[in-house]
């Protein structure tokens, strides 16, 4: 029988439960490893997205700088004109603050703009040509242009045309129709030094590479991929492709963020995009091309859809198992907790049943019998606060608590109540006569004489030495006399008994009672102990009572 028992414990142990959940919660990598296999096929698309775009971009970039180059090539070609040459070095020639007061009218100036002019309607994507001076000053523009609307001129020009003889500025937009332009332009070397004072610049819209920005001129599908120019330093798009604009144009680029970093976005429509911003080596652009993330992970959605509904289902399986498991062991512990919450916050009356013969069986008794011997405990510690070791009676601390609270009950319900103080009389004599350890034993049975005497509704301490201090709750002059004579009669008429010896003792009282004009409770106690002292003056062994406003 004893075996059968010790087997069913040892089966039902705290220990045993978690390795039985324990082996449960291995199967989980089980099913993991589909979640770890969509993952690495997720970031094997993922690189091959990332990859299709950085070679997209990289096809692009040759386009666009082929592009530009064949801008500088026009730009080259215009400047080696003999107009342009002759024109500029007369105005070089010229004083400074002459030039700038006659420049419009002066004849070559004049005849320059016609030719810049007969140029630029050559070429509908040149909207503007210039000749500037070295800070970006208009000296001559083609006269369709206009002279005075702005354009954006780079501070770094000058590095530019030494790493590469031509400079280019930032994309800004047209403020008459919104078209995004550029500045490009070449020195003017008008000497064999290779020296130049003045810039030959067009302003070209960049409309000719919209049909470098179609994803299926690449190889992609015109469908769901869009493509847009970006200014990397700054992140704002400039240029859109085809269908690019409405998908793209409210996602915010950071300057540096995402780049070479295959990223989702979330456009102005809630539509989820997969996008890469991949910056151009040699230009100052970069390429933001997104495809649309369900039809990009179409396969991928379907599968993870898939291996989550499986992982659900056995996630509510584990669940359950570890909820029937853990609930054997959790509820008991939950009632050790809630107890043990009790006790904290001082209640010692807890008992917890215990119907296991476990573990948390023997924790649950073990606690049980802890909160006993802490109840036991805490009766011992507040019975040596509050009482006086000798007699047995309350202390000071005590009776002056006590006290206060008559007090305070007086003022609110004015409910009277009374003081005596109690001394025995030659205490000192005693103690000399018959040693101290008589001198103890008339304190304690004069305590037990205060005890016998009084209701269950007063309250007896010592006051100090051979003092002592009653309170009589609910009493009024005639009554606490009463009371004092019937205590002093008892002492008078008892014999202490010490070591075979006979002790008399008597004791004197003072009365002091609770009055209106009281402002605390010592005023009372400061009147019973002048009554005391009166009863001693007046011969000792008899009770005094003492007035409010007497002398």
């Amino acid at each position: 029988m004893d075996k059968r028992k010790n087997k069913h414990r040892y089966l039902l142990s705290i220990r045993n439960r978690i390795f039985v959940f324990a082996i449960l919660v291995t199967a989980i990598p089980s099913l993991s490893m589909g979640l770890l296999l969509q993952n690495m096929l997720q970031t094997t698309l993922e690189e091959k997205v990332k990859q299709k775009f950085v070679d997209s971009a990289q096809i692009m970039e040759r386009e666009i700088s082929l592009w530009l180059k064949k801008r500088v090539y026009d730009l080259t070609v215009f400047s080696n004109a003999s107009i342009v040459s002759d024109a500029v070095t007369a105005y070089l020639k010229m004083p400074e603050k002459k030039a700038d007061g006659i420049k419009n009218r002066l004849p070559t100036i004049k005849i320059l703009e016609t030719y810049l002019s007969t140029l630029q309607h050559q070429f509908k994507d040149y909207v503007r040509i210039f000749v500037l001076s070295r800070t970006g000053a208009v000296i001559a523009s083609s006269e369709s242009g206009g002279r005075d609307r702005p354009f954006v001129f780079p501070d770094d020009y000058t590095e530019q045309i030494s790493d590469r003889q031509w400079f280019k500025g930032p994309a800004y937009f047209d403020s008459r129709d919104k078209s995004s332009l550029i500045l490009i332009g070449v020195p003017l070397f008008l000497d064999q030094l290779y020296e130049y004072e003045t810039l030959l610049a067009i302003e070209v819209r960049l409309t000719g590479l919209l049909p470098l920005l179609d994803p299926a001129k690449f190889g992609d599908s015109g469908d769901w991929t869009y493509e847009s120019l970006v200014d990397v330093d700054t992140g704002r798009q400039f240029l859109y492709g085809r269908g690019g604009k409405k998908v793209l144009n409210e996602i915010t680029l950071s300057p540096l963020a995402g780049r070479h970093m295959l990223r989702e976005y979330v456009n102005g429509a809630g539509e989820r995009l997969m996008g890469l911003v991949v910056p151009f080596r040699e230009l100052s652009w970069g390429l933001f091309i997104a495809e649309d993330y369900e039809k990009t992970f179409s396969g991928l959605i379907h599968a993870r859809h898939r291996n989550i509904m499986i992982v659900c289902c056995f996630s509510v399986f584990m669940a359950i198992v570890a909820y029937l498991l853990t609930r054997q062991i959790m509820v008991p512990l939950s009632a050790l907790t809630r107890g043990a919450e009790r006790v904290a916050e001082g209640d010692l009356d807890v008992r917890l049943p215990v119907h296991r013969n476990d573990e948390i069986g023997f924790a649950t008794n073990v606690f049980n019998e802890m909160v006993a011997k802490l109840k036991l405990s805490q009766a011992k510690l507040e019975q040596l606060a509050t009482t006086d070791p000798l007699t047995g009676l309350n202390n000071r601390k005590r009776l002056m608590s006590i006290l206060r609270d008559h007090y305070a009950y007086y003022r609110r319900y004015k409910t009277e109540f009374s003081v005596l103080m109690l001394d025995v009389d030659h205490f000192k004599a005693v103690n000399d006569t018959y040693g101290h350890q008589a001198g103890d034993t008339v304190l304690k049975q004069v305590a037990e004489i205060f005890s016998e005497n009084l209701r269950n509704v007063d309250a007896a301490g010592r006051y100090g030495g051979e003092e002592f201090l009653v309170i009589l709750a609910e009493s009024g002059e005639e009554e606490s006399i009463q009371a004092a004579e019937r205590i002093r009669k008892a002492v008078s008429s008892h014999t202490v008994i010490h070591d075979a010896r006979e002790i008399q003792v008597n004791i004197s009282i003072g009365i002091g009672r609770i009055h209106k004009q009281d402002p605390d409770e010592q005023k009372i106690v400061g009147r019973a102990d002048m009554a005391l002292y009166r009863a001693k003056e007046e011969g000792r062994n008899r009770v005094v009572y003492q007035a409010a406003g007497e002398q």
